[in-house]
């Protein structure tokens, strides 16, 4: 477990009792770990009120609380809740997604890096877990055309807001393109609205593909509006998700 020896709180605010606030060692220490968890951006800090590292930092903490949206508060007190977080072994990195791709999953590519092209290690990696067991359920039930789980977009470089999301900030959300029946396997167009109704929507992968997000992304929502997937239990209704996916995972545990 990596130890984070601080002496005081670090970040926004200022001193609570005799404990220091942003004493120089105590700001080395959280930025370099979260450099080491992939926020390089807060590389530059030297100072632990300056706006990258608080930035970095406040991104940390909305993962960790399973949000959305950017909610951190931007500081670190001493042995409480970001605190435990940096020194855990499971604590979220930031990894890049665009333009990857693992068993079962590839990212389109067909949007900017810079808005939805990074997420947490977290929805990363269960992704790659839901791509493996997705793969095995098309084996089983012999669909030998399903195309891969088309990932869009996650979030943009820093976190933050994303161009046309409401949330898609803490890199715990992704976007899916929907799977197209041949000989459109190759492709991920939009196919707009009532896309689930669309001739070309290769429902029987589909329903493999959220069976295995449900299997093993631990989710805290899966939108699509296909009222038969919804009726399945493996997703729910929610407005202009006609012709995508939309999930959210829960945050892992500390331990």
């Amino acid at each position: 477990m990596p130890i984070l020896a601080l002496t005081g709180s670090v970040g926004t605010g200022k001193a609570k009792g005799s404990a220091p606030h942003n004493a120089p060692a105590d700001v080395i220490l959280v930025r370099d770990r979260l450099i080491n968890l992939g926020f390089t951006w807060a590389g530059g800090a030297a100072k632990g009120d300056e706006k990258e590292f608080i930035r970095a930092i406040k991104l940390f903490q909305s993962i960790c609380a399973g949000s959305g949206q950017l909610i951190g508060d931007g500081r670190i007190d001493l042995k409480k809740n970001t605190h435990e977080w940096l020194e855990s072994e499971n604590a979220p990195r930031w990894v890049k997604i665009f333009n990857q791709d693992g068993p079962g999953w590839k990212c389109t590519s067909d949007f900017k890096e810079s808005n939805g092209g990074y997420c947490s290690s977290w929805l990363y990696n269960r992704l790659w877990w839901a791509g493996i067991i997705y793969r095995g359920l098309c084996f089983f039930y012999q669909i030998a055309d399903a195309p891969p789980m088309w990932v869009r977009e996650c979030s943009p470089t820093k976190g933050g807001d994303a161009v046309g999301h409401a949330s898609h900030e803490t890199g715990i959300d992704m976007d899916m393109r929907l799977p197209l029946l041949p000989p459109d396997t190759d492709k991920w167009d939009d196919l707009g609205s009532n896309g689930y109704k669309n001739k070309r929507f290769h429902k029987s992968a589909a329903i493999m593909q959220l069976t295995a997000i449900k299997l093993a992304m631990d989710t805290q929502l899966v939108l699509f509006n296909d009222p038969d997937l919804i009726k399945r239990g493996l997703c729910s209704k929610y407005k202009n998700h006609d012709q995508h996916y939309h999930l959210r995972i829960k945050p892992a545990s500390k331990t």
